[in-house]
């Protein structure tokens, strides 16, 4: 069986992960129970998870000339990810820092550094990688007009693209008119369709393609059929499955990279969600981002214990 090919463009960060009984409050500070330096970014994060999920990848991101670079750039090549795409850049690595509490749950702050320098010209340049996709990825922790010219480049070339519109700010209509699958979380569903009743009825009048929603242990939301005659939504939910959660930071990206996979393997779209909310699933009971990424292996296994 050939490979599914994934191009994917993104963000490159250092995550720095403190565990703490809770999040602490503004001005407050809190004993943390353990730090870790973890392989992040939404990016590479979703590069790294197809990897895992044995796609054929082509990832497109940058670095800075620190320390944290060189080891991104290794990390990359010791796990099989060809980093030939990924540019190095005078100054510093993205980094995110992180608390998660005892549920799972947490908060970020991420400094962009060298992922502020991936550039419209990055990609026009690797123009020939759109052609050769089956499904193009990008996110929102790169450069706006960066991510403007990979949804042009993906659109001229009739490749499917998914934009995760993470994190959350409003984007040109137009936009949500050319992605072929929109998946944002609830929240940032709601921003982009000034929504706050939350059945996206506003935002789905917005797009021609699929709206996909994740909402955590509530499901996924989807809609490829677009409103009923009455104007209304016409939501289908897909459950959660159940599983222990250690840590939800990299849930989001295992999903999209799930997805996207099971998408560029020709899966029926509701099948692709289960397939992506499985993967999803297995990495809320590990700790960490990329550390977290379950393998194919691991997530048939998964599935095929709940038939």
């Amino acid at each position: 069986m050939t490979k599914p090919r994934l191009l994917v463009i993104g963000s490159i960060n250092v995550d720095l992960v403190a565990y703490a009984e809770r999040i602490p409050h503004t001005g407050e500070t809190v004993k943390g129970k353990q730090f870790s330096t973890i392989p992040g970014g939404k990016g590479a994060n979703q590069a790294m998870a197809a990897n895992r999920l044995g796609a054929e990848v082509t990832f497109l991101g940058a670095v800075g000339d620190d320390g944290y670079g060189k080891d991104m750039l290794r990390y990359f090549r010791e796990n099989g990810l060809d980093p030939s795409r990924v540019k190095q850049v005078p100054g510093s690595t993205g980094v995110a820092m992180i608390v998660v509490d005892d549920a799972g749950n947490n908060q970020i702050v991420v400094v962009p550094g060298a992922n502020d320098q991936l550039k419209p010209a990055d990609l026009e340049a690797c123009a020939d990688d759109f052609s050769a996709a089956d499904v193009v990825v990008i996110q929102l922790e790169t450069p706006l007009e960066t991510v403007g010219k990979a949804i042009e480049l993906a659109a001229f070339v009739k490749k499917p693209l998914i934009l995760n519109p993470a994190p959350a700010q409003k984007l040109p209509e137009d936009w949500l008119r050319s992605v072929t699958y929109l998946v944002p979380n609830e929240h940032e569903a709601a921003l982009l369709g000034g929504d706050p009743g939350r059945n996206f009825a506003d935002l789905q009048e917005k797009m021609t393609g699929t709206l996909i929603v994740t909402m955590g242990e509530k499901g996924v939301l989807f809609n490829a059929s677009g409103l009923n005659d009455s104007g209304d939504s016409n939501l289908r939910r897909i459950p959660a499955f159940s599983v222990p959660v250690v840590d939800t930071t990299a849930a989001g990206d295992a999903f999209v990279a799930g997805f996207a996979v099971a998408l560029a393997e020709g899966q029926p779209l509701e099948e692709a969600l289960r397939f992506a909310s499985a993967v999803a699933a297995l990495s809320v009971t590990k700790a960490g981002a990329q550390t977290s990424l379950p393998l194919r292996e691991e997530v048939n296994r998964f599935l095929e214990g709940l038939t």
